[in-house]
């Protein structure tokens, strides 16, 4: 086992940090009027808004994959020379911590909450990088606490979209693709943590399980907590059993978490309405 120090170099993190969350910071004194964009598909006409929020959002997606590489770069243990795409799997969760805080942001512009939510969006933004840093060698020490980390950061993740998604005035159309998207990417991410290899079409057929949940409950009256609970609930259970398959878990071993997750999070939800 490699033992080394578990928090990469401090003055790239906080360079990386700072940038994308000024970016957000920037969604408060800055703006450009909102543009409509719009499409037939199959007689069927879906209007897009793209406002300075938007914009934002996908500036600093951008921003994340680059500072999670440039993070990785500072690695001890890591190669000098390695293909452009070789840490790609890393940016993933800060990618979509940056939707995700982007989203929530966006649910609540203006007032208190808005702070409250962009100091606690930062500190899950600098623990999804330190933890993606430590899970660059599989053979290092810190390895297994940051996959576990990392893993439950991907789940929060999800359960805060969830619930602005369904807070939020948002139609169909998008709020589908934009959990979708979400399911994807926290359980592509998750199986590889947990098995090594990546399993796209295990995690494109997941994400389809859940987006016909969104379809199915989406004129249920339910609050946005029980949404959330139950998707997340639904995500980690899929996931669950594709990595015992993998692993070749049998009965129990297989079928104990997946339904231990999903009883739990179905029963807090009922019990909180």
């Amino acid at each position: 086992m490699i033992e080394r120090r578990a928090l990469p170099d401090i003055n790239r993190l906080s360079i990386v940090s700072s940038a994308i969350m000024l970016a957000f910071a920037l969604t408060q004194v800055a703006s450009f009027p909102a543009q409509t964009i719009s499409f037939s598909v199959f007689g069927i006409v879906l209007a897009f808004l793209l406002d300075f929020s938007t914009v934002i959002t996908l500036f600093t997606a951008v921003l994340a994959a680059v500072g999670m590489d440039w993070l990785i770069q500072s690695h001890p243990q890591k190669e000098t020379h390695h293909p452009i795409l070789a840490n790609s799997r890393h940016w993933l969760i800060p990618i979509f911590t940056t939707l995700v805080i982007g989203v929530v942001l966006n649910s609540f512009a203006g007032g208190l909450y808005w702070w409250i939510i962009y100091g606690f969006g930062s500190l899950i933004l600098i623990a999804v990088f330190i933890a993606e840093y430590n899970v660059v060698l599989p053979d290092d020490t810190n390895h297994p606490l940051a996959t576990i980390g990392l893993t439950g950061l991907s789940f929060v993740l999800f359960f805060l979209l969830t619930i602005a998604a369904f807070s939020g005035n948002l139609r169909l159309y998008i709020r589908l693709p934009l959990l979708f998207l979400g399911a994807m990417m926290t359980i592509s991410r998750t199986l590889h943590l947990r098995t090594g290899h990546w399993y796209p079409v295990w995690a494109v057929v997941n994400s389809l399980v859940v987006s016909e949940i969104v379809v199915g409950f989406h004129y249920l009256p339910l609050s946005p907590l029980q949404f959330g609970l139950i998707l997340v609930g639904v995500c980690y259970a899929l996931t669950s059993i594709v990595s015992g398959i993998k692993e070749s878990r049998e009965r129990w071993a297989l079928w104990g978490e997946p339904l231990a997750m999903l009883f739990f999070t179905i029963v807090i939800g009922i019990i909180w309405r």
